[in-house]
């Protein structure tokens, strides 16, 4: 039998191993995490290609090498894969027929939700991949982005063999979603940098091919479940996909080194215009032209992606973008179901709508792939900013209109309003490629539209179970499909997000200038009101006039208010800067960066 002092020391010793096995366990756990912390941010800091010469060379053909390799190539090879990607967009075809053989009880719905997941994991898998994309051969992630979305269509053909809804969710919503997100993505990314000048227009046409997936699968689909069966349907719109996306991305290749400016301009082609003719006419003031000089030459600034994933400008942006594809995004999966209830064989009065549903779904996409192209050029032209304020404007009109004519029965007036609410969703579309590639940089674009598309999954998920969940309980508790009443209840709140966006849309920094735009002591808020800075400052001065007015250090402004409150003679200044008084404090900025940098390379 043990003594006494030998049973204490044993327990403390066990005590001992037991601490140090827990200390053991939590320096593992916190090694760990700190591990998988840097993991994830190494991988997020590496968004450049770096080709090998070899692989230069070549690039310098496409199609097996057959071809010299021309930056037009690229375009209508882009606008093919998208319209393949795009025949998601014609979903909504595929609801009634598949509700019917799938669910005892068609009206009960179901097959809406497949169109949601697989939107919701696109824009999930676009901010996952991101950075892969953005650091890989483009043909490599499209290859791989193409075979996934196949094996998705393969899958769903098997579900509806078996008659399995989960298995349709898994294979369209999940698998398909998932290729869908990286073929998304390498694409338009790959079509955007061969075209730095017009940005825009050549992402509005990438994107407008898969916008055009809807007008086109809108016949394609229903003319197949009227000859053959829904899962050899699947099986023979997987497969010829698949053919002609391998072939066109054939042509797609990455442009040469040094094609795109390696980070955000600081100097614009007009500003360099502009301070060449000052040097001509400021010849004898050496000192100035050496400054202008200095200015007009300065380098790019390089964005890191975890400073542009930190700024205030690109969530504000992020809202904005979702705000703009909500509504319609909503109205793509639910217009035959919206057009029969409100206007045709459901509706209080049956009778066939003027049109049929699937044509309105068509033109709906004719409207959708225009809007891409004509948006992504205008905003090329007069700013990307103005351009999606233009269209969030147009959409809070639309919105306050659409309840008029669904009360009032204006089938026509309903359509028109959808089709002008179909531009506005495609043109986002087509502009924001280019909005983050000048905001952040190009070798940035493709992480941040990955994220930024996560967006379009939060709108699809959440405003398309919001709106379908909302139609279907309400008829479940015994309402009509025709009642008016659900739907305004959900175009109000469609209606508040869109003005949310607006304002939010206002206060994004969208050029360089706007976000170096040297700021004031006691600057409170800075904002670009139609092309002009608004700024509102807070001063303190212990001496005032007696009349009431607030004292300045320099003279007087006509664009100057001011407002004085509390004891210590507080002012608040709201200034809006005339372009001469903007463009003096942006050039003293300029020279003072250019300086430093002739220093630093010193």
């Amino acid at each position: 039998m043990r003594s006494l002092p030998q049973s204490r020391r044993m327990r403390e010793i066990a005590q001992e191993s037991a601490l140090f096995g827990r200390r053991s366990f939590q320096d593992h756990a916190t090694y760990a995490a700190r591990s998988l912390v840097g993991m994830v941010l190494d991988y997020f800091s590496h968004t450049e290609y770096h080709p090998s010469p070899h692989q230069v060379e070549k690039d310098r053909s496409v199609f097996f090498g057959l071809i010299r390799c021309r930056e037009w190539m690229v375009i209508p090879a882009g606008i093919i894969i998208q319209f393949c990607y795009g025949s998601v967009y014609a979903w909504s075809i595929f609801n009634a027929p598949i509700n019917s053989l799938l669910e005892p009880n068609p009206d009960k719905g179901g097959a809406e939700i497949t169109f949601y997941i697989a939107l919701g994991v696109l824009g999930f898998t676009g901010a996952l991949f991101g950075p892969w994309i953005e650091s890989s051969h483009p043909r490599k992630s499209g290859t791989i982005g193409i075979l996934v979305f196949y094996s998705g269509h393969l899958t769903t053909a098997l579900a509806l063999f078996v008659r399995m809804i989960s298995l349709l969710y898994f294979g369209y919503g999940f698998v398909a979603g998932f290729g869908l997100g990286i073929g998304y993505v390498s694409t338009i990314e790959a079509v955007s940098k061969w075209w730095p000048k017009a940005r825009g227009a050549a992402a509005g046409c990438a994107v407008m091919g898969f916008g055009g997936g809807a007008l086109a699968f809108s016949y394609i689909n229903k003319l197949l479940i009227q000859h053959t069966s829904l899962p050899s349907t699947f099986f023979i719109l997987g497969s010829v996909n698949f053919v002609v996306m391998m072939f066109c991305l054939q042509f797609i290749a990455p442009p040469p080194p040094g094609h795109n400016l390696d980070g955000i301009q600081m100097v614009t082609d007009k500003d360099r215009v502009r301070l060449r003719g000052e040097e001509s006419r400021m010849e004898e003031v050496n000192k100035s032209t050496n400054i202008h000089s200095l200015a007009a030459s300065l380098p790019a600034v390089k964005m890191p992606l975890a400073e542009a994933l930190k700024s205030r400008d690109f969530w504000l942006l992020y809202i904005a973008f979702m705000s703009n594809i909500m509504f319609c995004l909503v109205v793509l999966s639910n217009l035959p179901s919206m057009i029969n209830r409100l206007f045709g064989r459901e509706s209080e009065f049956p009778r066939d709508p003027p049109i049929p549903a699937y044509i309105a779904v068509s033109i709906e996409g004719g409207f959708n792939m225009f809007g891409r192209v004509m948006v992504g050029l205008i905003s090329d032209n007069i700013g990307r900013k103005a351009t999606l304020l233009i269209l969030l404007l147009t959409q809070i009109i639309i919105l306050i209109c659409v309840p008029i004519t669904v009360n009032n029965g204006s089938f026509w007036w309903f359509l028109v309003l959808i089709w002008l609410a179909t531009i506005c969703y495609g043109g986002g579309f087509g502009m924001i490629p280019a909005f983050l590639s000048d905001m952040f940089g190009i070798n940035n674009m493709s992480s941040c539209h990955g994220i930024i598309l996560t967006g379009w999954s939060i709108a699809s998920i959440c405003g398309g179970l919001a709106f379908t969940s909302s139609i279907n309980a309400h008829i479940k508790h015994g309402g009509k499909p025709y009642d008016t009443h659900i739907y305004f209840v959900n175009f109000m709140w469609m209606l508040a997000l869109v003005i949310l966006g607006f304002f939010c849309c206002l206060f994004v920094r969208s050029s360089i200038r706007d976000r170096l735009f040297p700021a004031l002591p006691g600057q409170i808020i800075r904002m670009r009101v139609f092309g002009r800075v608004f700024r509102v400052l807070r001063t303190y001065d212990t001496g005032h006039s007696a009349s009431g007015e607030c004292a300045s250090s320099g003279t007087e402004k006509s664009n100057m208010c001011c407002l004085r409150f509390g004891k210590s003679c507080r002012h608040l200044h709201f200034e809006y800067l005339d372009k001469e008084e903007e463009q003096a404090a942006w050039e003293e900025y300029l020279m003072l960066r250019a300086v430093q940098s002739r220093l630093m390379h010193n």
